[in-house]
Parts: structure tokens; sequence; C-alpha cells
């Protein structure tokens, strides 16, 4: 296979340190609160001229999901028979759906002849009021979409937040000693893969608009980035240094990446315009860097370094260069990497190794203050913040040899599974 990037050799190196704990590090940090207990209890029956009830039952599981909604306690029978009565009327009984327990309630109705056609509304049953209505359209096999996007309307209606159920997930699934990059919506459904290699794909990242990807290959024995489209499936070289490409993240106008090189001796940070400006060394140290992510406004990158101190840190740098400026504490984990930038800017997640696990945290960029996000034996790694800068996807498993993906809601603390199967990775959400 030729040789592997460090981080991935780093994973083989924390699976083995994942039972060791260090006696320096301090686990105090507090537990990040939110919103746990404001739960908004919803209805929302099958659409009228979908037999199968499949628009409804995506909608209402990308809702239990997010962890501010549960469904309103209306057993099947009374929902089916209450919805009947309203459409044969042709009236809302608004107030038996309040008594029954509904916040909001969602209405709508499917139309299918060649292109799908979807009318939805959503309401507030103790009001009346209509929050909002709209009608949807895709062509023959978009319905999953279309529920996905009703899904993040009645989100954006509701909480003022953006949704992310339409958004994409890209993830690398292990096969012995192989890795490949898969794609996904945001429920696990559609799966496919993107990449077919016997050796490694890893650390994929998406370009801003959503049509393009970039990933670290070991196609010729050593790691380069290259830049996938995902229409076509055609696959260029991006970054092709001596030595070793790995772990590029391109900017938010698309125009540069943040990647590792160790070119210079030792495996350090650069940005590189895509369109023939200057490539620039951000880091000068005789420690590795890793994991760069841009802030939202390109102006800043965080990453991974061991300058310092020999065990990876979390520092900030002005995109253009300067001193970086440490943001983890040592007090709290002497073994932190992974960083991600939440797409509001105010927040910054990363794994840190507290005890004997691998947990996530999270920056409070304004508060200048650590949170710890979760505290699992299984370990939990490899972050990345969806559209909403509110739910996380990562890694929870075996270190270094790819677990489950999950979601976490790091306003009420809820952890669900995304996808089903097991030795996955490296989940990174769509901008």
């Amino acid at each position: 296979m030729g040789k592997m990037c460090r981080e991935v050799l780093w994973g083989i190196i924390l699976g083995m340190l994942s039972g060791m704990a260090i006696a320096e590090e301090v686990v105090r940090i507090p537990a990040l609160t939110g919103r746990a207990g404001n739960v908004i209890p919803f209805a929302i029956p099958d659409f009228a001229g979908d037999g199968s009830g499949q628009l409804a039952q995506i909608v209402r599981r990308d809702l239990s999901r997010y962890g501010t909604f549960v469904e309103a306690p209306i057993s099947p029978p009374d929902m089916r028979t209450l919805d009947a009565a309203d459409r044969s009327k042709g009236l809302i009984h608004f107030k038996n759906w309040a008594n029954l327990g509904a916040q909001v309630l969602g209405k709508g109705t499917l139309q299918s002849a060649g292109e799908v056609s979807v009318e939805f509304a959503l309401y507030k049953p103790h009001t009346g009021q209509r929050l909002f209505g709209k009608r949807y359209s895709a062509s023959a096999g978009g319905m999953r979409r279309i529920a996905h996007m009703i899904a993040d309307d009645i989100v954006e209606a509701v909480l003022k937040e953006k949704g992310f159920f339409a958004s994409r997930l890209l993830y690398v699934h292990a096969s012995g000693p192989s890795r490949n990059i898969f794609i996904c919506d945001s429920d696990g459904a559609n799966n496919r893969q993107l990449t077919r290699s016997s050796s490694l794909c890893v650390f994929p990242r998406w370009f801003p608009q959503g049509d393009a990807i970039v990933f670290t290959a070991y196609f010729e024995g050593r790691p380069v980035v290259y830049r996938m489209d995902l229409r076509s499936g055609s696959m260029t070289k991006l970054v092709n240094f001596p030595g070793m490409n790995t772990s590029a993240a391109v900017s938010p106008d698309g125009r540069k990446v943040a990647v590792i090189l160790d070119k210079d001796g030792m495996p350090e940070l650069y940005t590189i315009d895509l369109f023939g400006g200057p490539r620039v060394r951000l880091t000068r140290g005789r420690a590795a860097e890793s994991t760069p992510s841009w802030s939202p406004d390109g102006r800043q990158i965080v990453f991974s370094s061991e300058e310092g101190g020999g065990r990876p840190q979390i520092f900030i740098i002005n995109a253009n260069g300067g001193t970086p400026q440490r943001i983890s504490n040592p007090g709290f984990s002497r073994y932190c990497t992974s960083p991600v930038w939440s797409p509001d800017g105010k927040k910054i997640a990363y794994v840190a190794q507290i005890g004997g696990n691998f947990d996530l945290c999270l920056y409070d960029i304004p508060a200048r203050q650590t949170y710890r996000l979760t505290n699992d034996p299984s370990n939990d790694e490899e972050p990345s913040w969806a559209r909403n800068s509110r739910h996380l996807a990562f890694t929870r498993g075996s270190l270094g040899g790819g677990g489950r993906i999950m979601l976490l809601d790091t306003e009420t603390g809820k952890v669900t599974p995304l996808l089903g199967s097991a030795a996955c990775s490296h989940p990174t959400w769509q901008p």
C-alpha cells in the first residue's frame, strides 16, 4: 500500500492508546446545556394521494431526529380518522388536533403524473395560524428529496433555523485494507459508492457549490489530493507534490485549498490557490500539523498541531499567515485533533482525549469557553457540522478502524444513528 498518511497512522496509534488514562488530564469540562426539554409535539398525517405513506413517514422521521420535535401522542387510527374528517369536510378541525396534543400540524397532497408535485401547509392548531404553504416539484423518483425539503422548511418556520435534511453526506467505508468514499442522503438513503480502490481513499471534503469533492488517495502508493466531479465521476489530481499531500479543505469561496504537505521535511500547513495564485506556507515548526478547517469568512484556518508539547492541540491562524493561537487547553486534554469550524462562525468542534476515551468537545469562540459534548466509552471522533451549526455528524466506535456514523444535537445532547452499517468514518456534511 506504500507510505500511509500521518493521520491514518495516528488512528491506529490512538486505538492502542484508547484504554490508557493520562494522569495529568483534567476531566472537569462543563457539559453544554441548551434547550433540552423544550420539545414541540407535531402531527403529520399521510399525504393525500400517497398510498404508501412514504412522504409523511420521511418527514416524521426527519423531525424526530432533529432533537426538538416529537410526534404527538396520537394513535395511527385516530390520526387517519381525524385527517379523513378534515378532508371530507374541506376544513381542518384545529381544536381536535390541539386537544390531541399537536402543537404543529402538517397537511400534504401528492400529485404524480410523470413529474412529482406536492402541496404542503403547516399550521398551529391552537390558533389556526398557517405558518407556511408551499408547492414542491421534482422529476420522477424525487419524492424523498421533496420530503427532506419539507422537513427543512418546517424547521425554519418553527425554530428559525436552517434545516439540513436536504443536504447530503460523504463518508468513508472500510473493507479489509481498503477505504472508499461513499455519498448518501441525510438519513442514509440513496447510498452510492464514489471511489473503487483496493488502497486508501480518505478525508473527503466538499467544494462549496456541492458539485465536486476533494479527497486523499493512495492510488500511486503515496497520498495525493484528487478532485472528483460528482456528476461525471471524473477525477483529476489537485495537489501532487513530492511526499505527502493530504487533508485538503476547500475555502468557502472555492478558490483555495488548505492542505498538509511534507515536501519540506515535516507535515506543514499550506494554502494553494486553485486558479494559479501563490502557494503559501503557513506553519514553520518542527512539529506535525493536520486536519485544517476554514472559518466561514475564509479569513482564518483552524488546525491541529504538535507544536509546543509533542502532542496535538488546536490552533487558529490567519489564512494569509501569522502566529498561530492555541484555543485548546492542555489542562483539559493533552491530545486534541480534528477541529471543524461551524458554518455560523461561532463554534469549533474537535476531538479530545479525556481520561481513557476520545470525546467531542466544543470551543465557544465569543465566550472563549470549552464544553464537553460526548462522554461515551466507545470513543467519538471526526466531527462535521451540519449547515444549521447545531448538529454534528461523527464516528462512534473503534479508533482507526471506523465505526458507526452518528448524529449529535448539540442543543439537547441527543445522539441518534445516521448510518446502520459499521466500519464507517470521516462523515462530512454538504455545506
